[in-house]
């Protein structure tokens, strides 16, 4: 005589629910809430980035102007802003990878 379990629960007429572990709805939807947590911080860090760049480039714009000699003014900017950029970039990217 063969006891298989498992062929008894496939043949119980459909009546078993198809949801076997109701803690997965949980699981999926405190993933969803990080999720949007998650692009709310990055919608968030965007804007400051956008916000404070553009503020500390004309604050900074304003120092180089009064304490850096003309002729080097423009390497002073652009090291100035490839600092800032690469700041976002690394910031952008950290939240991007959380989101994966």
């Amino acid at each position: 005589m063969n006891t298989d379990t498992s062929a008894t629960a496939r043949t119980d007429g459909g009546t078993t629910n198809s949801k076997t572990n109701p803690s997965d709805d949980r699981d999926r939807s405190g993933r969803d809430v990080r999720t949007l947590i998650n692009y709310a911080a990055l919608a968030v860090l965007v804007l400051f980035a956008l916000v404070t760049a553009v503020q500390l480039y004309t604050a900074v714009g304003g120092v180089i102007d009064r304490w850096v000699a003309p002729d080097y003014r423009i390497f002073f900017r652009a090291a100035f802003n490839l600092v800032v950029l690469l700041l976002c970039v690394g910031g952008i990217s950290l939240q991007l990878r959380r989101l994966d």
